[in-house]
């Protein structure tokens, strides 16, 4: 499923709600900024508004967008076990809570005004009544819920890559609307001030729009109160409910949960395991706030995973976006009841540049099928001890230089450096059987370039360096891994064991390159006079068919062009 419509039911139901309610906030915070080209045309727009929104649908819809939208949001902040949350997730909270005491008086003098007493609410009439007396409060709630609703709609819409490209737009959109509409309230509460010193003015809008009698203003007065103290009443509900499940979390039945890197924490049952912890202080990622939406607060099950509920259908949605490993669940939805060992995937303040982008996911720990290269130097470290450090060094760096040089020119990676040695990725990009045949047309490569560095040092080495090579294709975990401040994205797996064994089995074999049969079948190389070999690897269960191949110059590909086929035979 499209990353902007992840999450359970309830939270997609709650979604909708606020996409109509801000539709509507939007909707009415430009009325109030086009009173900056004249009243009339903030007339005109009040009018084609309020046909939509006081109409039989619009009304219904409206209504039913609220109400489920408070009741949805109320519903999620009492389940909380504890207050401690990013910044902008309690900002966005308690800010829909202010929502409901600030909108009553508007609400009660425009729309119950109309239902109630047929007063036709225009723009001028509403201008009259907020300006100057209430004018604040009215600029305060045009604040608070333009900010409630742009922190949901940018951390929703974050998850996505379009939206990166775009933030600065919107971010600009954002700030101009609510300064637009400050700025177009002030200018037409000053123009209906001047207005209202003039009484054949004055008495002709009370006539035009049944101006409320006194007796009227008094009952809309008493409304407003009720509505206020209803909402200061929900408010006071939910931090009562708030208080009575961390208190019962408190005093009730605790579980460990142990943090690979980190503390070992006892957890009150019940809670999720991204509410743990915050509550202990155990910086964890989670850019989506819990809502099952993203995976950056993922964390690998090392101890305790049978003990788990199993995930339910918007935490397997949102796992199986990214291809995610077995043992791997969301910590906002598991709420451990056994001991459990958890290593956290993704460094605290992590931010999800784009849940659909092939980089970012794979920064986030995917699975991936991909061959795997592994490079040593044959009898280094004997040659090292007869030359000076710097010489050592020098000589290393040319050999990664000429075998790092083939590696990039065949579409390969290098993931890490391993002392007189190398690891190299291929088919990130290109794909599984595409990585395949690079690996091979790599090795080709690097056996003709060590030809010419030999050349260059014959010299000043007693003998020409040797080098042994094994690749292996197949699963792979891809992610970034380390610590925050040296993490890098790197490949772990039984496949990245086994190539590394196949490489050492070079030296027991007598041959330059030991390749897996099972990368050889992925692509079209000549296996005539070549030696086929089954052996034990260790790290796994079952033998492996290889290919031993004496000099990389020897590998051919069926389909290699003469070019490539003239280099391949030196």
């Amino acid at each position: 499923m499209y990353v902007l419509a992840r999450g359970g039911w309830l939270q997609r139901l709650r979604l909708t709600a606020g996409l109509v309610l801000f539709t509507f906030v939007f909707m009415h915070l430009l009325n109030h900024a086009v009173v900056l080209f004249g009243l009339s045309m903030a007339e005109s727009v009040q009018e084609w508004r309020l046909a939509v929104t006081r109409s039989i649908p619009g009304t219904l819809v409206l209504c039913a967008a609220a109400l489920v939208h408070v009741v949805l949001g109320l519903f999620k902040t009492a389940r909380r076990s504890t207050l401690r949350m990013p910044a902008w997730e309690l900002l966005q909270i308690l800010s829909g809570l202010a929502v409901p005491f600030l909108v009553a008086p508007h609400l009660t003098y425009s729309r119950v005004a109309h239902e109630l007493f047929g007063v036709s609410t225009t723009y001028l009439y509403q201008l009259y009544l907020i300006w100057p007396a209430v004018a604040w409060s009215q600029a305060l709630l045009l604040v608070v819920v333009w900010t409630h609703a742009s922190i949901g709609i940018h951390f929703w819409l974050r998850l996505t890559r379009t939206y990166e490209r775009l933030f600065p737009f919107a971010l600009a959109v954002a700030v101009a609307i609510p300064v637009g509409a400050l700025a177009g309230l002030v200018a037409g509460g000053r123009a209906a001030r001047e207005l209202i010193y003039d009484e054949e003015s004055f008495a002709e809008l009370r006539e035009e729009v049944n101006w409320p009698s006194g007796e009227a203003f008094g009952e809309l007065s008493r409304f407003s109160e009720v509505f206020q103290f209803a909402s200061i009443a929900i408010v006071l509900t939910v931090v009562v409910v708030i208080a009575g499940r961390y208190l019962r979390h408190l005093l009730g039945p605790r579980v460990e949960v142990r943090y690979v890197g980190g503390p070992v924490v006892q957890a009150p049952i019940g809670a999720t395991l991204l509410e743990t912890s915050r509550r202990f202080g155990v910086p964890h990622a989670s850019v989506c706030g819990g809502r099952a939406r993203c995976s950056t607060c993922r964390v690998l099950v090392e101890e305790g995973f049978d003990g788990l509920p199993q995930p339910g259908p918007t935490e397997n949605e949102t796992l199986r976006s990214i291809g995610s490993p077995d043992r791997v669940r969301l910590a906002c939805q598991i709420r451990p009841r056994s001991p459990v060992t958890v290593a956290r995937l993704l460094p605290a303040g992590s931010r999800l540049r784009a849940a659909s982008s092939p980089q970012s996911r794979e920064e986030q720990g995917v699975e991936r099928s991909l061959a795997v290269m592994f490079l040593d130097v044959r009898g280094f470290t004997t040659l090292s001890e007869r030359r000076l450090p710097y010489d050592t060094v020098y000589l290393l760096n040319e050999l990664f230089s000429s075998a790092g040089g083939a590696i990039v020119a065949h579409n390969g990676w290098i993931d890490k450096y391993l002392g007189d040695g190398l690891m190299a990725i291929f088919g990130r990009e290109s794909g599984t059987t595409a990585g395949c045949r690079e690996a091979l047309a790599a090795a080709r490569a690097i056996d003709l370039a060590l030809d010419l560095l030999n050349d260059r040092f014959s010299g000043e080495l007693a003998e020409p360096l040797r080098i042994g090579i094994g690749i292996h294709v197949g699963p792979v975990v891809l992610g970034r891994l380390g610590h925050p401040a040296s993490s890098a994205v790197t490949v772990i797996g039984k496949t990245v064991n086994a190539a590394s064994r196949l490489e050492a089995l070079t030296k027991e074999f007598g041959c330059q390159i030991v390749v897996s049969n099972a990368l050889a079948a992925r692509t079209s190389l000549v296996t005539d006079g070549l030696e086929h070999r089954t052996t034990e690897v260790r790290g796994l269960s079952d033998t492996l068919d290889v290919l031993l191949i004496p000099k990389g110059r020897q590998i051919q590909l069926r389909d290699d062009t003469p070019a490539e086929t003239a280099e391949a035979a030196g």
